[in-house]
């Protein structure tokens, strides 16, 4: 692995950039440098690095424990607001919850780039996958698989 690559990786894994420095023998304005050129070449750190720190399934299980929270909260109210007479400020709280509901299930913006990111890691998984018998094709993947993806990113 070149320096390049090491310090991209350790980049994306979210090492301080001094941590960088000392584990690569690198300067500060060398990986900077770096960081433009691959930049220039359609690599993108720090898109790399955010779609790292994204896990969609912690997301979607977080996701569900505040919706399944919600839910019962919301539950406990309707028996609440059953009890009584919808006042203003039932009302209002059934406004809330509405709107809470919606602003987590409506369609969000849809990052199109970590979307292909995400496309093209499976692909190349998929890839390696089938060709795991045939370790030269898997190594020339791995080993080109950032070039791969910066390529089908531009």
């Amino acid at each position: 692995m070149s320096k390049r690559e090491l310090a991209r990786n350790l980049f994306v894994q979210g090492k301080s950039l001094e941590d960088i420095c000392v584990l690569t023998g690198l300067t500060r304005q060398g990986i900077y440098y770096m960081k433009k050129d691959d930049f220039g070449k359609g690599i993108d750190w720090e898109g790399l690095k955010l779609a790292a720190l994204r896990d969609e399934k912690d997301l979607e299980n977080k996701e569900a424990i505040f919706l399944n929270a919600l839910i019962a909260e919301f539950d406990k109210f309707l028996k609440a607001a059953s009890e009584n007479e919808l006042s203003i400020e039932v009302l209002e709280n059934l406004n809330r919850y509405a709107k809470t509901y919606w602003a987590i299930k409506a369609p969000q913006k849809i990052d199109i780039k970590a979307l292909n990111l995400q496309t093209c890691k499976k692909t190349i998984s998929s890839i390696i996958e089938l060709a795991k018998n045939n370790e030269v094709v898997c190594e020339w993947l791995s080993d080109n698989s950032d070039l791969i993806i910066s390529k089908v990113l531009k």
